[in-house]
C-alpha cells in the first residue's frame, strides 16, 4: 500500500516538475517574440504549480501520519516535500523572468547580450538533469548538476559585469539594463534550486549530505 502511494506521489510531482520546465522555456521565449502568449500561458502555469505544490504537501504530510514510513520510504517522501518547494520557487523565478521579458520583448538591446542565451540554455540544462535524476536516483548526474552550478554562476557575475558597464555609458537605457539584471538574477536563482534538487536525490539514494560539501567535511574527520 505504502509503495504504491509513494508511487503516486512521484507522478504528481514529475506532473509539476514537467509544468516548471516548460514554465522556464516560455518565459524566456517572451523575449524574442512581441506576442503576449507566453506571458499569459506562463501564468497559467503558475496557477497548476501552486494548486500542485499543495496537493503534494497534503499528501506527504498525510502519508507520514497514516503509514508512518522509515528508513528509505521517510527519506524519499521527505524529500518530495523539500523538492515540491523547490519547484514551487522555480515557477516564481519563471514568472518573473516572464515578467522581465515582457518589457523586453524584441529589443535591440538583446544582441549586446549574447551570453544570455548560454546562460539559459545551461540553466534549462541543469534543471532537466536534475529532475531526471531524482527520478531514475542517478547521483552521478545529480552530482554533475552540482558542479554545473558554477558555470552558471560564473555567467552572472560576467552579465553583471557587462551591464554595469553598459549603464555608465548609456544612462538612458538604464531601466532595459536592470531587467536584463533581473533575467540574469532569475536564471541564477533557478540553477541553485536545480541544485538543491540534485542534493536531494543524492540524499535519497545515499544517505549521504552534500549541501555545503559537508560529505567532504565527514571525509576530513
Amino acid at each position: 500500500m505504502l509503495a504504491s502511494k509513494i508511487l503516486e506521489l512521484k507522478k504528481l510531482l514529475m506532473a509539476e516538475a514537467s509544468l516548471v520546465e516548460k514554465m522556464v522555456a516560455m518565459a524566456f521565449q517572451g523575449l524574442y517574440t512581441d506576442q503576449n502568449s507566453s506571458f499569459e500561458d506562463v501564468m497559467i502555469f503558475e496557477k497548476r504549480v501552486n494548486q500542485l505544490e499543495v496537493e503534494i504537501e497534503n499528501y506527504c504530510t498525510t502519508m507520514i501520519a497514516l503509514y508512518q514510513p522509515e528508513a528509505k520510504d521517510l527519506r524519499i517522501i521527505l524529500m518530495i516535500y523539500k523538492i515540491n518547494n523547490d519547484l514551487e520557487r522555480l515557477g516564481d523565478q519563471a514568472v518573473n523572468i516572464a515578467e522581465s521579458a515582457q518589457k523586453l520583448a524584441l529589443n535591440p538591446i538583446l544582441s549586446q547580450l549574447p551570453e544570455l542565451v548560454e546562460m539559459k540554455d545551461k540553466t534549462l540544462s541543469m534543471l532537466k538533469c536534475s529532475i531526471d535524476a531524482f527520478t531514475n536516483e542517478d547521483t552521478i548526474s545529480a552530482r554533475q548538476v552540482c558542479n554545473d552550478d558554477n558555470v552558471v554562476d560564473d555567467y552572472n557575475r560576467f552579465i553583471t559585469e557587462h551591464l554595469i558597464s553598459l549603464m555608465k555609458d548609456n544612462s538612458s537605457m538604464v531601466e532595459h539594463y536592470l531587467h536584463l539584471l533581473r533575467i540574469s538574477k532569475n536564471l541564477e536563482r533557478i540553477a541553485d534550486l536545480s541544485t538543491n534538487i540534485a542534493e536531494s536525490t543524492v540524499y535519497l539514494a545515499q544517505g549521504t549530505v552534500i549541501k555545503h560539501h559537508a560529505d567532504e567535511v565527514s571525509d576530513e574527520e
